[in-house]
């Protein structure tokens, strides 16, 4: 429990340090492409009608509101008939739905994995994950796509405002509810991380 506190406490402040430098109000969100952002982390339940005003969880989120959605962001491919096709809105539709398919069945694990290499230096992330779910199952909720955004291929981040989107593959922000919120997801990530650890 100490080592999460304090890979916690560090990356906590190195954030706020981050944050308070760039003198906005959107914490440890990141704003890219055109109709939204690019979210990771712990915040309130998702509102549909201010990413419409491509305002991120960051900025809604008041300290109030309890923090128990886990935001993370993974990318998905279109399907490979859609991309033969060349039928941009197929490509979004089949990409969409393969970052839908993923976050709702085994490739949560991987993702929650990948959120914790990045988040922790939990060097088995996705046997973690499935342990978590594997001891969770049917407390998480809310397993859903929150926004996706197209990405360019020369540079892997989302399709920059005015330039054709391709929807080849995209980048998506996958959101959960997580019984007891960070605290209970950091207390089992611990847990887990021990039982996957031969």
């Amino acid at each position: 429990m100490k080592k999460w506190f304090l890979i916690g406490a560090i990356a906590l402040s190195g954030l706020t340090v981050y944050c308070t430098a760039r003198g906005d109000a959107r914490n440890d969100a990141t704003s890219t492409g055109p109709d939204g952002w690019i979210f990771e982390g712990w915040a309130c339940a998702p509102d549909a009608a201010k990413a419409l005003q491509r305002q991120s969880p960051a900025q809604y989120c008041l300290d109030d509101k309890p923090k128990d959605y886990l935001y993370m962001k993974f990318s998905a491919a279109a399907a490979q008939d859609a991309i033969d096709k060349g039928m941009v809105a197929m490509k979004q539709s089949t990409c969409r739905k393969a970052a839908k398919d993923q976050i709702s069945s085994d490739g949560l694990a991987k993702i929650l994995g990948e959120y914790l290499e990045q988040a922790s230096g939990v060097k088995n992330g996705q046997s973690t994950g499935q342990v978590i779910i594997a001891q969770n199952k049917g407390l998480i909720r809310g397993v859903s796509i929150y926004n996706c955004c197209s990405l360019d291929q020369g540079t892997g981040v989302c399709t920059v405002a005015g330039q054709a989107e391709t929807w080849d593959q995209c980048q998506c922000v996958g959101v959960l509810k997580y019984p007891g919120g960070q605290k209970g997801f950091e207390a089992s990530a611990e847990k887990a991380s021990a039982e996957a650890t031969p």
